[in-house]
This record gives C-alpha cells, sequence and structure tokens, in this order.
C-alpha cells in the first residue's frame, strides 16, 4: 500500500471513528434526557387519566341537571372550555410522546436536549389541559349535588386553571419558535 492510499485510509477511518464517537455521545447522555422526558410524561399521563375518569363520571352526573337548572348555561360554557382543553391535552400529550421517541435518535446530544424541552413543555401543556378538564367537571358535579357554596371557589379555580394554561400554552410556543429558530438558520 503506498502512502496516499494509507493516508487516505486512515482520514476515512478518522472520520468515521469521529461520526461514531458524536452519536455515542448523544446516545450516551440520552438516557437521562429519556429518563427526565419520561417522568414529565408520566406525571401528565396520570393527571390526563385523572381527567379521563372525571369526563366518564360526568357523563352519568350531567344528566341529574334539570334543563331549566339556574346554572345550565354555566355548566354549558364549562364543559365547552372542558371540550376544548381535553382536546388540546391529548393533542400535547401525543406531541409529548413523539418529541420523547426522537431523543435516542437524535443525530447530537445538542438535538437530543431540544427534544427533551420539546417533550417536557408539551407534557406541561398536556397536564394544564388535564386540570383545567378536571377543574370544569368538578364544576358539573357540585351543580348535580346542589352545592351552590362550591359553586364561587370552583369558578376561581377555573380562572386560576384557564389562566395557567394560557401561560403554559405561551412557554411552548415561546420554546417551539425559539428551538424552530435556532435550526433554521
Amino acid at each position: 500500500m503506498n502512502r496516499s492510499s494509507y493516508i487516505a485510509l486512515m482520514v476515512v477511518a478518522g472520520l468515521g471513528f469521529s461520526g461514531a464517537l458524536n452519536s455515542a455521545c448523544a446516545v450516551e447522555g440520552s438516557d437521562q434526557l429519556i429518563a427526565e422526558a419520561n417522568k414529565s410524561i408520566s406525571i401528565a399521563e396520570d393527571t390526563v387519566g385523572e381527567a379521563r375518569a372525571a369526563i366518564e363520571a360526568a357523563k352519568q352526573i350531567l344528566s341529574t341537571i334539570p334543563a331549566d337548572s339556574d346554572q345550565m348555561v354555566e355548566v354549558t360554557e364549562m364543559l365547552a372550555k372542558v371540550k376544548d382543553n381535553w382536546a388540546l391535552a391529548l393533542e400535547a400529550l401525543d406531541g409529548a410522546k413523539e418529541s420523547a421517541s426522537k431523543i435516542p435518535t437524535a443525530s447530537t446530544a445538542e438535538i437530543a436536549g431540544d427534544y427533551k424541552l420539546l417533550a417536557t413543555v408539551n407534557a406541561g401543556v398536556a397536564l394544564s389541559g388535564a386540570e383545567v378538564v378536571k377543574t370544569g367537571v368538578a364544576f358539573v358535579e357540585a351543580v348535580a349535588a346542589d352545592k351552590v357554596e362550591a359553586l364561587d371557589i370552583i369558578r376561581v379555580a377555573m380562572q386560576d386553571s384557564l389562566a395557567a394554561s394560557s401561560q403554559v400554552q405561551f412557554n411552548y410556543e415561546r420554546v417551539k419558535s425559539l428551538i424552530t429558530q435556532k435550526y433554521s438558520k
């Protein structure tokens, strides 16, 4: 083998080894990122599960509220918010899982970190949406049980839940925008 062939072979081997090292670094750090993302997702899944159970209970309870109830208009408004936030929670949970699934195959540790960040903020959106659902269902339950004294407290809790959910969604959009800008250069 002549000298130039040997040098070319070493360069190719070095580039291949360098690529393997970069991949190994991304994979090596990805275990921790995956664990952190999965922890956020697990918490969101638990809350979404609680919201799902609350929705099922509300379906049964809703029929016990008289159609001419003074609170029926407000119950309808609450249920509209519940519906919107339920859809948001499910979509965000799917997004969190999708982002987390991309962590181990990311080409760099930085990209893996960005996927972990997207998974975490998506899980936060799912969690906050599920909390809105649970609060809205609590209102329906209070109306059905004729617990008028609890309605004001639940209204305030709903306003707080909606405000928190709105802020979490804003943060998600901001993070998503920053990551998109980062890779569009």
